[in-house]
């Protein structure tokens, strides 16, 4: 197999730059909407969706702290 240039290496971080961005941007929708229905929801069912909205909360702290984390040299590996 051979190795990866320079050019695959800088393709494939700007694909994974995009995914993050898009797993973001889908995230953030999914809390509107849950955030929506929360809105008409009967209060005994709510905690769910509170439950619900913590996580994509996480996971957007999650993605985030991915984001900037990384540096130049593990975008490359």
């Amino acid at each position: 197999m051979s190795q990866p240039t320079v050019a695959d290496i800088e393709a494939s971080a700007a694909k994974d730059r995009h995914t993050l961005s898009e797993t973001a941007c889908d995230l953030v929708v999914i809390e509107h909407r849950l955030r929506d229905v929360r809105r008409w929801t009967p209060e005994t069912a709510r905690a769910h969706l509170d439950a619900a909205l913590s996580s994509v909360a996480t996971a957007l702290d999650a993605l985030h702290a991915e984001h900037t984390h990384r540096t130049p040299e593990q975008e490359q590996s």
